[in-house]
């Protein structure tokens, strides 16, 4: 499949809010957790409460894995991606995402502190995209 097909439907998956499955490792021992992403064409983004996130462990090993666009019924492409992942706290980024999703689940007491993962791909995999089963279309990033 050619670079500009794979980016096609990589942006069809990417064109709405995604529930993703967020996996990361510290201390040997895996954690995965569902979380609501968003994009802006390139990276990924999810607010979370800074409590929930051990920043240290972050820092530690940024490398996170994300498996985004999965649906069981249609058989559909889905995308695996590895990214490096940094905490924002920056307001405009939080505000940007706040703005794009709906609030309810969020309830803030006073004391907590809303952040932002910001999820850089450094490879993408869209699987399902082809007639070979678990033969991935790869999109490699440099940088």
């Amino acid at each position: 499949m050619k670079k500009e097909e794979i980016w096609k439907k990589i942006e069809k998956i990417f064109e709405t809010p995604e529930r993703g499955i967020v996996s990361t490792a510290y201390d040997n021992v895996p954690y995965s957790r569902y979380m609501l992403l968003h994009n802006d064409g390139k990276n990924l983004y999810a607010k979370t409460i800074a409590e929930s996130v051990n920043v240290d462990k972050i820092e530690k090993n940024n490398l996170s894995y994300i498996i985004l666009g999965y649906d069981a019924e249609s058989e559909s492409s889905y995308l695996e991606i590895l990214a490096e992942t940094e905490v924002v706290m920056e307001q405009d980024t939080i505000d940007w995402l706040w703005e794009r999703e709906d609030h309810q689940r969020f309830n803030l007491e006073e004391e907590e502190v809303l952040i932002v993962l910001k999820f850089m791909p450094k490879e993408i995999k869209l699987m399902n995209a082809n007639d070979e089963i678990d033969k991935p279309e790869v999109i490699e990033f440099n940088g």
